[in-house]
């Protein structure tokens, strides 16, 4: 689990003008899937280069794909669920990652092309090495290595995600991604990943299909 509580006093002293530039957004920014058909509704908190939310999203992508006897449809199309990411500021390959987020958020509500939301959060789940292992390398040169890998994946032109890092940015990223540390930070501050159902938080994060079963089967007969 990516802990960040043990970092606050260095984040504090690091970033105070980074913390006092966005407010606690009012909603919560996210990706949304699926409609809450059976009044359930799971809210997922990743840091996509955390390596147990890596380890634990199989099994919920898993889980949302099997079939629930009680609507017989699959998990995804009886409830609601979003999913919305903490990128810790203090990791440069951290933030760099999360700054394509608005990107496809974005291209998910307006296009012009596909939405590939959950495709990017799968890349970046199972790929976090190839950027994570760039050490001693320039924030520039990471920006480029990790746009082209992503380029390459989702058949996307690489000048389009490079936009995102400069002035030329239609996405309003940097301000975006802030929103997104911020929100989270202060729902919840000890580390990734994390989960709602229904706004309650869980204790644990499941690791198993069953165990998001009996999530499921426990909200559903409450």
């Amino acid at each position: 689990m990516r802990s960040i509580t043990a970092a606050v006093l260095l984040l504090g002293l690091a970033s105070a003008q980074f913390e006092n530039n966005v407010p606690i957004p009012g909603r919560r920014p996210q990706f949304v899937v699926g409609e809450a058909k059976q009044g359930i509704d799971f809210q997922i908190v990743y840091d996509l280069m955390c390596s147990d939310s890596a380890a634990l999203n199989p099994a919920l992508q898993t889980f949302l794909q099997s079939t629930w006897n009680v609507t017989n449809t699959t998990v995804q199309d009886a409830v609601k669920i979003s999913y919305t990411f903490l990128p810790l500021p203090y990791h440069h390959e951290v933030w760099i990652s999360h700054k394509l987020v608005p990107y496809f958020l974005d291209t998910c509500q307006f296009g012009p092309g596909k939405c590939q939301m959950l495709e990017y959060m799968t890349y970046c789940l199972e790929n976090q090495d190839s950027i994570l292992d760039s050490k001693n390398v320039s924030e520039n040169a990471l920006i480029k290595s990790w746009t082209l890998q992503v380029s390459a994946a989702l058949n996307i032109p690489q000048a389009d995600l490079l936009q995102v890092y400069g002035n030329s940015d239609t996405h309003d990223s940097e301000w975006r991604t802030r929103e997104m540390y911020k929100y989270n930070t202060a729902s919840h501050a000890s580390g990734t990943p994390f989960g709602y159902v229904n706004g309650i938080l869980l204790e644990n994060f499941p690791s198993s299909v069953d165990e998001w079963t009996q999530v499921l089967f426990s909200v559903y007969e409450s």
